[in-house]
């Protein structure tokens, strides 16, 4: 799990208090806060927790993106103090992520 330097305005979410509609289109940060992605769909299981997520990388107004599947575990969820901003941290770069195999349903 990366080692976040937060300020004190977020917190690690608790995430029985987050919604998959918060998830869902949700910004992926990167190791320096840049914008790496952002989350298009949810896989759940059985026991209705959250076990992968599929992250659209790159792209502009929904074209040319590289679609590709990544175990939920590895993202941080952080909420701000005030509970109404939601960030999703993932310790990788967009280069990295462009790299990987696309999804494939």
């Amino acid at each position: 799990m990366m080692d976040l330097m937060l300020s004190s305005a977020f917190d690690r979410a608790n995430l029985h208090d987050v919604t998959t509609d918060e998830l869902e289109s949700a910004t992926i940060l990167g190791r320096k806060d840049e914008t790496t992605g952002t989350i298009s769909s949810l896989t759940m299981g059985i026991d209705g927790k959250i076990t992968q997520t599929v992250v659209e990388v790159g792209g502009f107004l929904g074209m040319g993106t590289h679609s590709i599947p990544l175990p939920f575990s590895d993202l941080t969820v952080l909420r701000s103090a005030k509970g109404s901003d939601l960030r999703v941290h993932l310790d990788t770069t967009k280069a990295k992520l462009k790299a990987m195999p696309a999804y494939t349903a």
